[in-house]
């Protein structure tokens, strides 16, 4: 998908975070590296347009790898809110626990570069 305006660019970052939750459930690392890379294609947009802080509409997504991924490239923009959702993620013991867990210790430790 050509990222050409911040609706798109919220649409591929959207259905890519949701395509890649669903493929990390299923251990399949081929489509969940995919997606990935269109995630980053996504953030690499908003961020060119000074959008970020667009995804904060994320933040109440049904998906919690939607939340999940939002969250962690709000967390310079919109730290409190940020922080907030990946707390609730990491409190449900579940496949996307862990990585909410490691990105709050590696953002509190000043060691996550967004």
């Amino acid at each position: 998908m050509k990222i050409k305006d911040k609706k798109t660019a919220l649409a591929s970052f959207e259905e890519s975070a949701v395509k890649h939750a669903d493929a990390t459930g299923q251990g399949d690392y081929k489509t969940a590296n995919k997606c990935y890379a269109n995630i980053v294609k996504a953030i690499n947009f908003l961020k060119e347009q000074g959008e970020v802080a667009a995804l904060i509409d994320c933040l109440c997504h049904s998906s919690a790898g939607v939340r999940n991924w939002a969250a962690t490239y709000l967390l310079p923009v919109k730290e409190k809110e940020a922080i907030k959702v990946l707390e609730e993620i990491v409190r449900k013991k579940d496949i996307h626990s862990l990585s909410a867990e490691t990105t709050l210790s590696e953002w509190r430790k000043g060691n996550l570069k967004l």
